[in-house]
Protein backbone atom coordinates (compact mmCIF):
# COMPACT_ATOMS: atom_id res chain seq x y z
CA UNK A 1 0.00 0.00 0.00
CA UNK A 2 1.45 3.51 -0.93
CA UNK A 3 2.40 5.48 1.87
CA UNK A 4 0.22 8.49 1.91
CA UNK A 5 2.46 12.03 1.51
CA UNK A 6 2.92 14.54 4.01
CA UNK A 7 0.70 16.93 1.82
CA UNK A 8 -2.12 14.33 1.65
CA UNK A 9 -2.44 14.26 4.79
CA UNK A 10 -2.50 18.00 5.09
CA UNK A 11 -5.26 17.97 2.84
CA UNK A 12 -7.10 15.30 4.34
CA UNK A 13 -6.86 17.21 7.85
CA UNK A 14 -8.39 20.61 6.07
CA UNK A 15 -11.18 18.72 4.69
CA UNK A 16 -12.34 16.85 7.56
CA UNK A 17 -12.16 19.95 10.16
CA UNK A 18 -14.26 22.38 7.27
CA UNK A 19 -16.74 18.92 7.08
CA UNK A 20 -16.98 19.14 10.69
CA UNK A 21 -17.38 23.31 10.95
CA UNK A 22 -19.86 23.12 8.32
CA UNK A 23 -21.14 20.01 9.79
CA UNK A 24 -22.00 21.66 13.72
CA UNK A 25 -21.75 25.41 12.75
CA UNK A 26 -22.02 26.36 8.76
CA UNK A 27 -25.34 24.53 7.99
CA UNK A 28 -27.37 25.42 10.89
CA UNK A 29 -28.11 29.09 9.92
CA UNK A 30 -29.62 27.28 6.68
CA UNK A 31 -32.31 24.94 7.70
CA UNK A 32 -35.05 25.09 10.29
CA UNK A 33 -33.94 24.01 14.21
CA UNK A 34 -34.11 20.65 15.45
CA UNK A 35 -36.69 20.11 18.46
CA UNK A 36 -34.84 22.09 21.58
CA UNK A 37 -32.80 19.89 24.42
CA UNK A 38 -30.12 20.15 26.51
CA UNK A 39 -26.78 21.58 25.27
CA UNK A 40 -24.57 18.97 24.02
CA UNK A 41 -20.82 18.55 25.02
CA UNK A 42 -18.63 19.06 21.94
CA UNK A 43 -17.91 16.12 19.50
CA UNK A 44 -19.85 13.34 22.10
CA UNK A 45 -23.08 15.51 21.82
CA UNK A 46 -25.73 14.60 24.73
CA UNK A 47 -24.02 11.32 25.80
CA UNK A 48 -24.75 12.42 29.45
CA UNK A 49 -28.26 13.41 28.97
CA UNK A 50 -28.99 9.72 28.19
CA UNK A 51 -31.97 7.80 31.00
CA UNK A 52 -28.86 5.92 33.70
CA UNK A 53 -29.25 2.77 34.52
CA UNK A 54 -32.24 1.94 36.55
CA UNK A 55 -34.15 4.82 35.63
CA UNK A 56 -37.62 4.36 34.29
CA UNK A 57 -37.45 5.85 30.70
CA UNK A 58 -40.49 7.74 30.98
CA UNK A 59 -39.74 9.28 33.56
CA UNK A 60 -36.33 10.54 32.52
CA UNK A 61 -37.65 11.89 29.36
CA UNK A 62 -41.08 13.49 30.42
CA UNK A 63 -38.54 15.69 32.74
CA UNK A 64 -38.03 17.32 28.83
CA UNK A 65 -41.84 18.70 28.59
CA UNK A 66 -41.18 20.93 31.13
CA UNK A 67 -37.67 22.61 30.45
CA UNK A 68 -38.13 22.21 25.80
CA UNK A 69 -41.73 21.61 25.34
CA UNK A 70 -44.29 18.82 24.21
CA UNK A 71 -41.21 18.00 21.45
CA UNK A 72 -37.70 17.68 22.01
CA UNK A 73 -34.32 16.41 20.98
CA UNK A 74 -30.60 15.38 21.81
CA UNK A 75 -27.99 13.86 19.42
CA UNK A 76 -25.03 11.78 20.70
CA UNK A 77 -22.32 11.43 18.59
CA UNK A 78 -24.24 12.09 15.09
CA UNK A 79 -27.13 10.25 16.28
CA UNK A 80 -30.90 12.41 17.08
CA UNK A 81 -33.24 11.46 18.93
CA UNK A 82 -36.79 13.30 19.41
CA UNK A 83 -38.71 12.22 22.28
CA UNK A 84 -42.43 13.46 21.91
CA UNK A 85 -44.22 14.21 25.19
CA UNK A 86 -47.54 14.79 23.31
CA UNK A 87 -50.36 12.34 22.47
CA UNK A 88 -51.46 14.31 19.28
CA UNK A 89 -47.91 15.11 17.91
CA UNK A 90 -47.13 11.29 18.83
CA UNK A 91 -50.01 10.36 16.05
CA UNK A 92 -49.35 12.54 14.22
CA UNK A 93 -46.13 11.69 13.39
CA UNK A 94 -46.36 8.09 13.57
CA UNK A 95 -49.83 7.55 12.30
CA UNK A 96 -50.76 10.17 10.42
CA UNK A 97 -47.05 10.32 8.29
CA UNK A 98 -46.32 6.47 8.61
CA UNK A 99 -45.01 6.45 5.28
CA UNK A 100 -41.74 7.87 6.64
CA UNK A 101 -41.91 7.09 10.54
CA UNK A 102 -42.65 3.08 10.23
CA UNK A 103 -38.99 2.06 10.09
CA UNK A 104 -36.86 0.89 13.20
CA UNK A 105 -33.53 2.50 13.99
CA UNK A 106 -30.91 -0.21 13.81
CA UNK A 107 -28.79 -0.78 16.68
CA UNK A 108 -25.72 -2.63 17.12
CA UNK A 109 -25.91 -4.97 20.03
CA UNK A 110 -29.41 -5.67 20.50
CA UNK A 111 -29.98 -5.85 16.53
CA UNK A 112 -26.75 -7.09 15.04
CA UNK A 113 -24.78 -8.96 17.72
CA UNK A 114 -27.45 -10.48 19.20
CA UNK A 115 -30.39 -10.64 16.22
CA UNK A 116 -33.56 -9.21 17.42
CA UNK A 117 -33.65 -7.57 13.99
CA UNK A 118 -34.74 -10.36 12.62
CA UNK A 119 -38.09 -10.42 14.95
CA UNK A 120 -41.13 -8.63 13.35
CA UNK A 121 -41.36 -5.98 15.32
CA UNK A 122 -37.54 -4.87 14.99
CA UNK A 123 -37.97 -5.32 11.35
CA UNK A 124 -36.83 -2.41 9.66
CA UNK A 125 -39.64 -0.98 7.12
CA UNK A 126 -39.39 -3.12 3.75
CA UNK A 127 -40.93 -6.62 2.02
CA UNK A 128 -39.77 -8.97 4.61
CA UNK A 129 -41.59 -7.04 7.63
CA UNK A 130 -45.28 -7.15 5.41
CA UNK A 131 -44.61 -10.80 4.35
CA UNK A 132 -44.36 -11.12 8.76
CA UNK A 133 -47.18 -9.22 9.01
CA UNK A 134 -49.48 -10.88 6.44
CA UNK A 135 -48.68 -14.21 8.01
CA UNK A 136 -49.42 -12.82 11.51
CA UNK A 137 -52.88 -11.31 10.02
CA UNK A 138 -53.96 -14.58 8.12
CA UNK A 139 -54.04 -16.72 11.06
CA UNK A 140 -54.92 -14.36 13.94
CA UNK A 141 -57.47 -12.97 11.63
CA UNK A 142 -59.49 -16.27 10.39
CA UNK A 143 -62.34 -16.91 12.17
CA UNK A 144 -61.65 -21.05 12.61
CA UNK A 145 -58.02 -19.74 14.11
CA UNK A 146 -59.65 -17.05 16.28
CA UNK A 147 -62.84 -19.41 17.36
CA UNK A 148 -59.54 -22.52 18.49
CA UNK A 149 -57.49 -19.63 20.28
CA UNK A 150 -60.91 -18.58 22.31
CA UNK A 151 -61.20 -22.36 23.51
CA UNK A 152 -57.22 -22.01 24.57
CA UNK A 153 -57.77 -19.10 26.54
CA UNK A 154 -60.91 -19.88 28.66
CA UNK A 155 -59.07 -23.45 29.32
CA UNK A 156 -56.45 -21.60 30.47
CA UNK A 157 -57.54 -18.84 32.24
CA UNK A 158 -60.02 -21.34 34.37
CA UNK A 159 -56.36 -23.74 34.66
CA UNK A 160 -55.18 -20.35 36.26
CA UNK A 161 -58.10 -20.06 38.85
CA UNK A 162 -57.39 -23.50 39.87
CA UNK A 163 -53.92 -22.89 40.86
CA UNK A 164 -54.21 -19.37 42.72
CA UNK A 165 -56.71 -21.88 44.62
CA UNK A 166 -53.85 -23.83 45.49
CA UNK A 167 -51.65 -21.32 46.25
CA UNK A 168 -52.07 -17.78 46.38
CA UNK A 169 -49.09 -16.79 47.60
CA UNK A 170 -47.70 -17.52 44.50
CA UNK A 171 -49.95 -15.46 42.39
CA UNK A 172 -46.76 -14.17 40.16
CA UNK A 173 -45.94 -17.58 38.80
CA UNK A 174 -49.28 -18.28 37.85
CA UNK A 175 -49.25 -15.35 35.95
CA UNK A 176 -46.37 -16.15 34.32
CA UNK A 177 -46.85 -19.70 33.96
CA UNK A 178 -50.86 -18.76 32.42
CA UNK A 179 -49.30 -16.42 29.69
CA UNK A 180 -46.55 -19.17 28.68
CA UNK A 181 -49.43 -21.72 28.72
CA UNK A 182 -51.97 -19.76 26.70
CA UNK A 183 -49.25 -18.37 23.90
CA UNK A 184 -47.38 -21.68 23.60
CA UNK A 185 -50.90 -23.32 22.92
CA UNK A 186 -51.54 -20.25 20.19
CA UNK A 187 -48.40 -19.73 18.28
CA UNK A 188 -47.04 -23.42 18.45
CA UNK A 189 -49.76 -26.38 19.94
CA UNK A 190 -47.48 -27.15 22.57
CA UNK A 191 -48.75 -27.89 25.77
CA UNK A 192 -46.27 -26.87 28.85
CA UNK A 193 -45.97 -28.56 32.09
CA UNK A 194 -48.18 -27.30 34.87
CA UNK A 195 -44.59 -26.05 36.80
CA UNK A 196 -42.09 -23.18 35.59
CA UNK A 197 -39.88 -26.16 34.84
CA UNK A 198 -41.16 -27.11 31.51
CA UNK A 199 -37.99 -26.85 29.10
CA UNK A 200 -39.36 -24.59 26.76
CA UNK A 201 -41.52 -22.03 29.05
CA UNK A 202 -37.95 -21.88 30.82
CA UNK A 203 -36.32 -21.24 27.69
CA UNK A 204 -38.52 -18.48 26.29
CA UNK A 205 -38.69 -17.08 29.45
CA UNK A 206 -34.52 -16.64 29.89
CA UNK A 207 -34.89 -15.14 26.47
CA UNK A 208 -37.89 -12.61 27.07
CA UNK A 209 -35.76 -11.91 30.08
CA UNK A 210 -33.16 -10.81 28.12
CA UNK A 211 -35.14 -8.81 25.84
CA UNK A 212 -35.16 -5.67 27.83
CA UNK A 213 -31.69 -6.19 28.81
CA UNK A 214 -30.54 -6.18 24.90
CA UNK A 215 -33.09 -4.06 23.01
CA UNK A 216 -33.12 -0.18 25.24
CA UNK A 217 -31.14 1.91 22.27
CA UNK A 218 -28.17 3.35 23.47
CA UNK A 219 -28.11 0.97 26.84
CA UNK A 220 -24.55 -0.50 25.14
CA UNK A 221 -21.93 2.08 24.71
CA UNK A 222 -21.59 -0.16 21.37
CA UNK A 223 -24.71 1.19 20.23
CA UNK A 224 -22.81 4.71 20.36
CA UNK A 225 -19.49 3.54 19.25
CA UNK A 226 -20.34 0.72 16.61
CA UNK A 227 -16.50 0.04 16.22
CA UNK A 228 -16.06 -1.58 19.79
CA UNK A 229 -17.80 -4.45 18.57
CA UNK A 230 -14.49 -5.18 16.48
CA UNK A 231 -12.38 -5.08 19.64
CA UNK A 232 -10.47 -8.59 21.02
CA UNK A 233 -12.15 -10.42 23.81
CA UNK A 234 -9.03 -9.70 25.58
CA UNK A 235 -9.61 -5.80 26.07
CA UNK A 236 -10.84 -4.19 28.90
CA UNK A 237 -14.67 -3.05 28.98
CA UNK A 238 -15.80 -6.11 25.72
CA UNK A 239 -17.23 -7.61 28.28
CA UNK A 240 -20.76 -6.94 26.18
CA UNK A 241 -19.20 -9.25 23.18
CA UNK A 242 -19.59 -12.18 25.86
CA UNK A 243 -23.41 -11.07 26.97
CA UNK A 244 -24.52 -10.76 23.52
CA UNK A 245 -23.15 -14.11 22.68
CA UNK A 246 -24.98 -15.72 25.13
CA UNK A 247 -28.34 -13.62 24.86
CA UNK A 248 -27.89 -14.78 20.50
CA UNK A 249 -27.79 -18.34 21.72
CA UNK A 250 -30.82 -17.95 23.77
CA UNK A 251 -32.67 -15.82 21.05
CA UNK A 252 -31.96 -18.74 18.39
CA UNK A 253 -32.67 -21.51 20.72
CA UNK A 254 -35.92 -20.22 21.33
CA UNK A 255 -36.96 -19.51 17.72
CA UNK A 256 -35.88 -22.70 16.13
CA UNK A 257 -36.64 -25.30 18.89
CA UNK A 258 -40.23 -24.65 18.87
CA UNK A 259 -40.96 -24.48 15.43
CA UNK A 260 -38.52 -27.53 15.15
CA UNK A 261 -41.29 -29.36 17.42
CA UNK A 262 -44.20 -28.30 15.29
CA UNK A 263 -42.53 -29.93 12.62
CA UNK A 264 -41.97 -32.99 13.85
CA UNK A 265 -45.50 -33.10 15.01
CA UNK A 266 -46.87 -32.28 11.81
CA UNK A 267 -44.58 -35.07 10.21
CA UNK A 268 -46.32 -37.62 12.96
CA UNK A 269 -50.04 -36.25 11.89
CA UNK A 270 -50.09 -35.28 15.82
CA UNK A 271 -50.18 -31.55 15.16
CA UNK A 272 -52.93 -29.62 16.75
CA UNK A 273 -54.38 -26.25 15.71
CA UNK A 274 -51.39 -23.38 16.08
CA UNK A 275 -50.19 -19.91 14.33
CA UNK A 276 -47.54 -22.32 12.74
CA UNK A 277 -49.57 -25.19 11.61
CA UNK A 278 -51.69 -23.15 10.07
CA UNK A 279 -48.71 -20.80 8.32
CA UNK A 280 -47.22 -24.28 7.32
CA UNK A 281 -49.11 -24.98 4.20
CA UNK A 282 -47.04 -28.12 3.50
CA UNK A 283 -44.12 -29.91 4.15
CA UNK A 284 -41.84 -28.60 1.87
CA UNK A 285 -41.48 -25.03 2.21
CA UNK A 286 -38.47 -22.49 0.56
CA UNK A 287 -35.93 -21.74 2.67
CA UNK A 288 -37.38 -17.73 2.66
CA UNK A 289 -40.80 -18.78 3.98
CA UNK A 290 -39.43 -20.75 6.41
CA UNK A 291 -37.20 -18.24 7.82
CA UNK A 292 -40.65 -15.83 7.38
CA UNK A 293 -42.52 -18.54 9.75
CA UNK A 294 -40.31 -19.50 12.29
CA UNK A 295 -39.32 -15.59 13.32
CA UNK A 296 -42.69 -13.85 13.06
CA UNK A 297 -44.27 -17.03 15.29
CA UNK A 298 -41.01 -15.99 18.18
CA UNK A 299 -42.28 -12.55 17.43
CA UNK A 300 -45.81 -13.44 18.33
CA UNK A 301 -44.76 -15.63 21.32
CA UNK A 302 -42.33 -12.55 22.28
CA UNK A 303 -45.45 -10.10 21.69
CA UNK A 304 -48.11 -11.98 23.80
CA UNK A 305 -46.02 -13.68 26.96
CA UNK A 306 -44.12 -10.84 28.78
CA UNK A 307 -46.92 -8.69 28.01
CA UNK A 308 -49.71 -10.27 29.16
CA UNK A 309 -47.45 -10.85 32.28
CA UNK A 310 -47.19 -7.49 32.50
CA UNK A 311 -50.77 -6.55 32.12
CA UNK A 312 -51.90 -9.13 34.91
CA UNK A 313 -49.74 -8.03 37.53
CA UNK A 314 -50.82 -4.53 36.64
CA UNK A 315 -54.51 -5.38 36.88
CA UNK A 316 -54.15 -7.59 40.19
CA UNK A 317 -52.18 -4.67 42.09
CA UNK A 318 -55.29 -2.21 40.73
CA UNK A 319 -57.63 -4.16 42.16
CA UNK A 320 -56.05 -4.62 45.39
CA UNK A 321 -55.48 -0.70 45.66
CA UNK A 322 -59.03 0.60 44.45
CA UNK A 323 -61.47 -1.69 45.54
CA UNK A 324 -64.74 -0.01 44.56
CA UNK A 325 -64.14 -1.09 41.01
CA UNK A 326 -63.82 -4.61 41.93
CA UNK A 327 -67.40 -4.28 43.56
CA UNK A 328 -68.24 -2.75 40.36
CA UNK A 329 -67.16 -5.43 38.08
CA UNK A 330 -68.67 -7.98 40.10
CA UNK A 331 -72.18 -6.72 40.26
CA UNK A 332 -71.80 -6.57 36.32
CA UNK A 333 -70.66 -10.32 36.73
CA UNK A 334 -73.28 -11.33 38.76
CA UNK A 335 -76.45 -9.54 37.32
CA UNK A 336 -75.20 -11.25 33.36
CA UNK A 337 -73.46 -14.36 34.09
CA UNK A 338 -74.82 -15.25 37.23
CA UNK A 339 -73.01 -17.50 39.69
CA UNK A 340 -73.28 -20.74 38.22
CA UNK A 341 -70.56 -20.94 35.81
CA UNK A 342 -67.48 -18.61 34.57
CA UNK A 343 -67.53 -16.10 32.10
CA UNK A 344 -66.42 -17.02 28.64
CA UNK A 345 -65.53 -14.64 25.35
CA UNK A 346 -69.42 -15.22 24.41
CA UNK A 347 -70.01 -12.94 27.47
CA UNK A 348 -68.30 -10.12 26.23
CA UNK A 349 -70.53 -7.79 24.14
CA UNK A 350 -72.84 -7.95 28.02
CA UNK A 351 -69.78 -6.91 30.10
CA UNK A 352 -68.78 -3.32 29.09
CA UNK A 353 -67.50 -2.23 32.54
CA UNK A 354 -65.51 -5.60 32.18
CA UNK A 355 -63.75 -4.66 29.13
CA UNK A 356 -63.14 -0.93 30.28
CA UNK A 357 -61.24 -2.51 33.23
CA UNK A 358 -59.50 -3.87 30.24
CA UNK A 359 -58.62 -0.62 28.78
CA UNK A 360 -57.31 1.11 32.30
CA UNK A 361 -55.27 -1.61 32.72
CA UNK A 362 -53.59 -0.53 29.48
CA UNK A 363 -53.65 2.81 30.13
CA UNK A 364 -52.70 2.69 33.88
CA UNK A 365 -50.09 1.57 33.31
CA UNK A 366 -49.11 0.61 29.72
CA UNK A 367 -46.46 -2.48 29.20
CA UNK A 368 -44.13 -0.44 26.77
CA UNK A 369 -43.87 3.05 28.50
CA UNK A 370 -41.81 4.28 25.65
CA UNK A 371 -42.97 2.30 22.63
CA UNK A 372 -40.36 0.70 20.47
CA UNK A 373 -38.63 3.52 19.12
CA UNK A 374 -39.51 4.31 15.54
CA UNK A 375 -37.08 5.76 12.47
CA UNK A 376 -37.50 8.39 10.28
CA UNK A 377 -36.76 7.81 6.40
CA UNK A 378 -36.46 11.26 5.01
CA UNK A 379 -35.98 14.82 6.22
CA UNK A 380 -39.24 15.84 7.67
CA UNK A 381 -40.87 19.06 9.49
CA UNK A 382 -42.72 18.90 13.01
CA UNK A 383 -44.48 22.04 14.36
CA UNK A 384 -41.89 24.16 12.94
CA UNK A 385 -38.75 21.89 13.82
CA UNK A 386 -36.37 19.59 11.46
CA UNK A 387 -36.71 16.21 11.80
CA UNK A 388 -33.36 14.28 9.96
CA UNK A 389 -33.62 11.39 8.21
CA UNK A 390 -32.36 9.16 10.38
CA UNK A 391 -33.59 10.36 13.60
CA UNK A 392 -34.50 7.83 16.35
CA UNK A 393 -38.02 9.32 17.82
CA UNK A 394 -39.22 7.83 21.38
CA UNK A 395 -42.30 8.89 22.02
CA UNK A 396 -44.39 8.85 25.66
CA UNK A 397 -46.61 6.43 25.53
CA UNK A 398 -47.04 6.60 29.45
CA UNK A 399 -47.31 10.48 28.98
CA UNK A 400 -50.15 10.10 26.04
CA UNK A 401 -52.31 7.71 28.25
CA UNK A 402 -51.65 10.00 31.93
CA UNK A 403 -51.79 13.34 30.40
CA UNK A 404 -54.82 15.10 32.67
CA UNK A 405 -55.73 16.85 29.36
CA UNK A 406 -56.87 13.46 28.05
CA UNK A 407 -57.68 11.39 31.01
CA UNK A 408 -58.49 14.09 34.00
CA UNK A 409 -57.41 12.18 37.57
CA UNK A 410 -54.48 9.63 35.57
CA UNK A 411 -53.48 8.08 37.88
CA UNK A 412 -56.59 7.12 39.84
CA UNK A 413 -57.97 3.52 38.16
CA UNK A 414 -60.49 4.30 36.62
CA UNK A 415 -62.68 2.23 34.45
CA UNK A 416 -66.35 4.52 33.98
CA UNK A 417 -63.67 7.14 32.00
CA UNK A 418 -64.46 4.72 28.95
CA UNK A 419 -68.46 4.42 29.36
CA UNK A 420 -70.69 7.49 28.21
CA UNK A 421 -73.19 8.53 29.91
CA UNK A 422 -75.58 11.60 29.84
CA UNK A 423 -72.99 14.03 32.06
CA UNK A 424 -69.56 12.22 30.75
CA UNK A 425 -68.48 11.81 27.38
CA UNK A 426 -66.63 8.57 27.22
CA UNK A 427 -62.61 9.28 27.05
CA UNK A 428 -60.21 8.05 24.45
CA UNK A 429 -59.40 4.38 23.80
CA UNK A 430 -55.72 3.82 25.31
CA UNK A 431 -54.89 1.07 22.69
CA UNK A 432 -54.76 3.97 20.46
CA UNK A 433 -51.71 4.29 21.51
CA UNK A 434 -50.33 0.98 23.68
CA UNK A 435 -50.61 -1.26 21.01
CA UNK A 436 -48.03 0.68 18.71
CA UNK A 437 -48.64 3.03 15.95
CA UNK A 438 -49.42 3.46 12.30
CA UNK A 439 -47.72 0.14 10.07
CA UNK A 440 -46.02 -1.18 13.31
CA UNK A 441 -49.24 -1.06 14.93
CA UNK A 442 -49.42 -4.96 16.40
CA UNK A 443 -50.93 -7.40 14.44
CA UNK A 444 -51.75 -10.24 16.87
CA UNK A 445 -53.64 -7.15 19.35
CA UNK A 446 -56.69 -8.81 19.72
CA UNK A 447 -55.90 -12.14 20.43
CA UNK A 448 -53.98 -10.96 22.99
CA UNK A 449 -56.37 -8.69 23.90
CA UNK A 450 -59.16 -11.56 24.52
CA UNK A 451 -56.41 -13.22 26.50
CA UNK A 452 -56.37 -10.43 29.04
CA UNK A 453 -60.16 -10.29 28.88
CA UNK A 454 -60.62 -13.56 29.59
CA UNK A 455 -58.63 -14.04 32.56
CA UNK A 456 -59.99 -10.67 34.55
CA UNK A 457 -63.47 -11.30 33.83
CA UNK A 458 -62.86 -15.21 35.14
CA UNK A 459 -60.54 -14.24 38.08
CA UNK A 460 -63.24 -11.40 38.97
CA UNK A 461 -66.03 -13.73 38.95
CA UNK A 462 -64.70 -16.27 42.13
CA UNK A 463 -61.48 -13.92 43.96
CA UNK A 464 -61.75 -11.11 46.00
CA UNK A 465 -58.25 -9.11 45.71
CA UNK A 466 -57.64 -7.37 48.64
CA UNK A 467 -54.55 -5.47 50.53
CA UNK A 468 -53.16 -7.87 53.09
CA UNK A 469 -53.44 -7.57 56.55
CA UNK A 470 -50.92 -8.90 59.42
CA UNK A 471 -50.96 -8.50 62.98
CA UNK A 472 -54.08 -6.44 62.40
CA UNK A 473 -52.44 -3.88 60.27
CA UNK A 474 -53.00 -3.43 56.45
CA UNK A 475 -49.98 -3.86 54.41
CA UNK A 476 -49.93 -1.31 51.44
CA UNK A 477 -48.75 -2.56 48.46
CA UNK A 478 -45.44 -0.99 47.04
CA UNK A 479 -46.54 0.61 43.88
CA UNK A 480 -43.08 0.90 41.40
CA UNK A 481 -42.83 -0.10 38.31
CA UNK A 482 -39.42 -1.77 36.28
CA UNK A 483 -37.33 0.48 33.73
CA UNK A 484 -36.92 -1.51 30.46
CA UNK A 485 -38.90 -1.76 27.07
CA UNK A 486 -41.34 -4.04 28.20
CA UNK A 487 -42.36 -2.90 32.16
CA UNK A 488 -43.06 -4.51 35.32
CA UNK A 489 -44.48 -3.63 38.34
CA UNK A 490 -42.31 -4.43 40.75
CA UNK A 491 -42.97 -7.23 43.44
CA UNK A 492 -46.15 -6.56 45.77
CA UNK A 493 -48.14 -8.28 47.98
CA UNK A 494 -52.23 -9.15 47.67
CA UNK A 495 -54.40 -11.27 49.21
CA UNK A 496 -56.46 -13.39 46.67
CA UNK A 497 -59.17 -15.58 48.32
CA UNK A 498 -62.36 -17.14 47.15
CA UNK A 499 -65.29 -14.75 47.13
CA UNK A 500 -67.48 -17.31 48.55
CA UNK A 501 -67.78 -21.38 49.28
CA UNK A 502 -69.93 -21.06 46.09
CA UNK A 503 -67.36 -19.63 44.29
CA UNK A 504 -64.19 -22.19 45.92
CA UNK A 505 -66.72 -25.28 44.47
CA UNK A 506 -67.11 -23.69 41.04
CA UNK A 507 -63.25 -23.43 40.49
CA UNK A 508 -62.74 -27.37 42.26
CA UNK A 509 -65.35 -28.19 39.66
CA UNK A 510 -62.86 -26.41 36.67
CA UNK A 511 -61.24 -30.35 35.79
CA UNK A 512 -64.77 -31.39 34.71
CA UNK A 513 -65.33 -28.67 32.32
CA UNK A 514 -61.19 -28.25 31.51
CA UNK A 515 -59.72 -31.53 31.73
CA UNK A 516 -55.63 -31.05 31.85
CA UNK A 517 -53.84 -31.99 28.90
CA UNK A 518 -51.20 -34.46 28.70
CA UNK A 519 -47.85 -32.25 28.68
CA UNK A 520 -45.95 -31.79 25.52
CA UNK A 521 -42.65 -31.18 27.51
CA UNK A 522 -41.39 -35.04 27.02
CA UNK A 523 -41.68 -34.88 23.19
CA UNK A 524 -39.88 -31.10 22.96
CA UNK A 525 -36.75 -33.27 25.66
CA UNK A 526 -36.18 -35.98 23.11
CA UNK A 527 -36.41 -33.68 20.02
CA UNK A 528 -33.48 -31.77 21.95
Amino acid sequence: MAILSSTNVAVFCVISTLYVVYRFFGSKSKVLPLPPGPKPVPFIGNINDLPKPGVPEWDHWLKHKDLYGPISSITVLGQTFVIVNDAEITLEMLRDRAAIYSDRPATVFGGEMVGWKNVTVFLQYDETLKAHRKNIAKVAGSSVSVAAFDRVQEEEAAHFLLDVLDSPENLFQHIRQEAAAVILRIVYGYTPERTENDPLVVLIREAMEAFSESSAPGQYLVDILPFLRYLPDWVPGTEFKRTARRIKKLLYRSVEEPYAFVRHQMRDNKAKTSFVSQSIDSVNIDEQMERIYKWSAGAMYGGGADTTVSSLMTFFLAMALFPDVQRKAQEEIDRVVGNKRLPVTADKEQLPYIDAIVKETHRWHPVAPMAIPHCCTKDDVVRGYRIPKGAMVLPNTWWSTHDPAIYPDPMTFRPERYLSTSTHTAEPDPRTWTFGYGRRVCPGRHVADNALFMTIAQALAVFNVQKPVENGRVVEPDVQFTPGVVSHPMPYRVSVKPRSEQCKELIQKIEQVYPWRESDAKVMESLF
